[in-house]
């Protein structure tokens, strides 16, 4: 039994955590690259080229641990629509409002408000999936979700604003559609091969809109490089690990740990920028958020390592 609990730490416990703490990372080290970059809050088409870059090479990168791995990398003729669809929920839409956003916003908030998207996804899933209606417990994570974006709007001129965090919710909407996207064209087709193109595409398209909007990176330093180089990693190798834990485990399973990654946000933005997270709002905002999470992916029962159909 002893052996049994190490080896599902060292399998799914251990691995998950890194995913969600590599994900939760995300946000700060955005608004840290903005710093180092020297890219102004009200400079758009900057921050979108800085996108651009990151997804572009998080792409690339996917593709050629798939390569390594022994995948097939170039699309069929069929693949190409799942791929534009997966990209323009996935990296262009959501992207586009989350960098811009971020900007006007703290990473605090900004790890929370993109949590919700598990919500939106449970919601569109309801709306638009025959098999995969919302049940109690689902529609008690959305509650505690949602009452946790209204605790965010509670703070008065500190509270939220339509730049800010208005974008960066609607962010997690395009990040829920796109989850629903996934659903339906994923099942049969190479899970890296679509997400390593749509991130390559979803990067070009952003950096594209950058470039021909005048955007620029005000400074190239070492440590932006490094930054950018951490960003472009972290994508990688928070999907790959992801996918291969859902190859093994139920996917309830993996998906409970979800409820980390506002939780690592917040400590990464004290860490990183130097943000107060010990506040009233914030606190009952974090709990409530993945709170939800963790109560709507909440699997009763399941088996350990049972993999499920």
């Amino acid at each position: 039994m002893k052996e049994q609990k190490g080896a599902l730490v060292r399998q799914l416990y251990m691995p998950a955590i890194l995913c969600t703490a590599l994900w939760g990372s995300a946000a700060p080290c955005i608004k840290k690259g903005y710093e180092l970059f020297e890219i102004a809050a009200d400079a758009s088409f900057s921050q979108l080229l800085f996108a651009g870059w990151r997804f572009a090479l998080a792409g690339v990168l996917v593709l050629i641990v798939a390569k390594l791995k022994g995948h097939r990398i170039i699309p069929v003729r069929s693949e190409w629509k799942p791929i534009l669809w997966i990209s323009l929920f996935q990296s262009m839409i959501q992207y586009i409002c989350y960098y811009i956003g971020l900007s006007a916003t703290t990473g605090t908030k900004g790890a929370v408000l993109s949590g919700t998207q598990t919500f939106f996804a449970l919601i569109f899933a309801h709306l638009f999936l025959k098999n995969d209606k919302l049940n109690r417990q689902k529609a008690l994570g959305c509650v505690c979700g949602f009452a946790g974006v209204l605790v965010l709007g509670m703070g008065g001129l500190n509270g939220f604003n339509l730049l800010g965090d208005g974008l960066v919710l609607l962010s997690a909407v395009s990040a829920g559609a796109g989850a629903l996207v996934s659903r339906i064209f994923t099942p049969g087709r190479d899970p890296m091969l679509l997400t390593g193109w749509q991130l390559l595409l979803g990067g070009l398209l952003l950096g594209g809109i950058g470039v021909a909007g005048g955007g620029h990176l005000g400074a190239v330093t070492l440590t932006g490089v490094l930054l950018l180089g951490y960003m472009i990693v972290l994508s990688a190798a928070a999907f790959t690990i992801w996918t291969a834990l859902l190859g093994k485990y139920p996917v309830g399973r993996v998906s409970l740990f979800c409820f980390l990654i506002p939780v690592f946000g917040a400590i990464f933005s004290a860490l990183v920028l130097g943000e107060n997270i010990f506040t009233l709002r914030n606190l009952a905002a974090l709990a409530l958020v993945s709170g939800g999470i963790a109560i709507a992916n909440y699997v009763r029962g399941s088996k350990t390592g049972e993999k499920q159909a």
